[in-house]
């Protein structure tokens, strides 16, 4: 598990640092609409981050056979459909109702999830 746990956590703190420092490069350019959206993804991130370390945290001290890991990660797994599911339904609605900057920023944030699971998966294999 401390294996897969540096992994996941070492990508989300470059992520985090990436985005953020992006999102600095933006605001210097006077480039808000940009900067914004880069924090948007350094938060989600932020998120996903914050959530892992709490499920394994909960696990720490704990004697884990491979099946019990395995849970641990298929819990966390669940995290990235239940957390965007209400970003899909703001999608949904931006859309209907053609608010452009809102539908870009849900897409934008679930873009960042999927990219976060695809990694954690990764790191899993």
């Amino acid at each position: 598990m401390n294996q897969v746990k540096e992994k996941y956590i070492s990508y989300l703190d470059k992520k985090i640092g990436e985005y953020n420092r992006i999102c600095e490069i933006y605001k210097a350019e006077d480039r808000k609409d940009e900067a914004d959206f880069e924090k948007i993804k350094a938060n989600i991130c932020d998120i996903f981050k914050t959530l892992f370390i709490r499920d394994t945290k909960e696990l720490e001290g704990k004697e884990l056979s491979v099946s019990n890991n395995k849970n641990l990660y298929t819990n966390f797994l669940l995290r990235f459909d239940t957390i965007p599911a209400n970003w899909k339904l703001s999608l949904a609605k931006a859309i209907a109702y053609g608010d452009v900057k809102k539908q870009v920023i849900e897409e934008t944030k679930l873009a960042v999830a999927k990219e976060l699971k695809e990694q954690f998966i990764s790191i899993l294999n």
